[in-house]
């Protein structure tokens, strides 16, 4: 068994990214499919106001696989004027595409837009072998020196990558800096904080108190984002190594995911479609659309949904 590397005495496992809360910011389509951006900004500045510091677009919640490179630069540029009076704010963009040269022109104009962190998946039209991941990152890290990357690891691209090859690929790129892990597996959670600590990898509410039991995981912030005050809390019970608290706020949260599951109506739905069904208890501004072909929540599965939490969760309510 492989030993916990400690901070204290081994350079390698201080982590390259702040511990923190990674949300993500949803888009909020007009019916044309065109981009709100007033309410976008708005719905950024407050999650700025409730303490966020990092958030992202163009995850999967985001629909960075559906939009058009002149929705994906309208976006970009709407985040940026978000930020623009929080002066510690660290915006990321997520990059999903088939292409990885159209990944690099996406990061240039990004950059060129203000930002500094991306996120980025595999491309997944083939599955790529272990080589391959290797070529790909060689292609898109050293281009950048100077930004930070996020590899968010989702069975969508057709693998996995896995702790060791982690470990390899962040000895070799020093601006691989974190992972986006949606797995409630305690042992790949294990492997990936015990072999893999330099970069800071961020899990959901399911698999983030296993993971401060074993090292210094992220909150990637997902059913959470209902309520930031609450949000604040499991994370810091997870800092504390709470495990009491942790275990009880879980329990809440995975209460909450079977509520918004029963309630979402016939699916399956993108992931984008419960993100914004929870994002529109927030502010009720928020439209469920997603962008075509994928089908979202009705507003009735909401309206139920809505009436479900007030019954059973209120206190993860943003009133709460």
């Amino acid at each position: 068994m492989t030993a916990r590397r400690d901070a204290m005495t081994d350079p390698a496992a201080v982590a390259r990214f702040p511990r923190t809360i990674l949300p993500t910011a949803c888009i909020p389509w007009t019916a044309q499919g065109d981009l709100d951006a007033p309410l976008f900004v708005e719905l950024v500045r407050g999650r700025l106001a409730n303490g966020i510091r990092h958030l992202y677009v163009f995850g999967t919640a985001g629909e960075g696989h559906a939009v058009t490179e002149s929705q994906f630069d309208r976006v970009v540029g709407s985040l940026v004027e978000a930020c623009v009076g929080t002066p510690d704010a660290h915006p990321m963009v997520g990059l999903i595409t088939l292409s990885a040269a159209t990944m690099v022109e996406r990061v240039e104009r990004a950059m060129a837009a203000g930002i500094g962190d991306f996120q980025f998946t595999l491309p997944g039209w083939g599955v790529l072998t272990d080589d391959e991941v290797r070529v790909f990152l060689r292609m898109l890290l050293p281009r950048f020196p100077e930004a930070r990357f996020l590899h968010y690891n989702l069975p969508r691209a057709g693998r996995l990558v896995a702790a060791p090859l982690y470990a390899e690929l962040a000895a070799e790129h020093p601006n691989l800096v974190a992972t986006k892990q949606g797995t409630g597996d305690v042992l790949r959670i294990g492997a990936l904080l015990t072999h893999a600590p330099m970069l800071r990898h961020f899990l959901t509410e399911v698999g983030y108190p296993y993971g401060c039991g074993v090292g210094e995981p992220g909150l990637l912030q997902s059913l959470s984002s209902t309520n930031e005050r609450q949000a604040w809390c499991f994370f810091q019970a997870g800092v504390e190594r709470d495990l009491v608290t942790l275990a009880a706020m879980q329990a809440d949260y995975l209460a909450m995911l079977d509520g918004l599951l029963a309630s979402g109506g016939a699916g399956p739905h993108m992931d984008g479609a419960f993100e914004k069904m929870m994002q529109k208890l927030v502010d009720e501004r928020m439209p469920l659309r997603l962008l075509p072909p994928y089908a979202s929540v009705s507003d009735e599965g909401w309206v139920s949904y809505k009436a479900w939490m007030r019954q059973r969760l209120p206190h993860l309510l943003p009133d709460a």
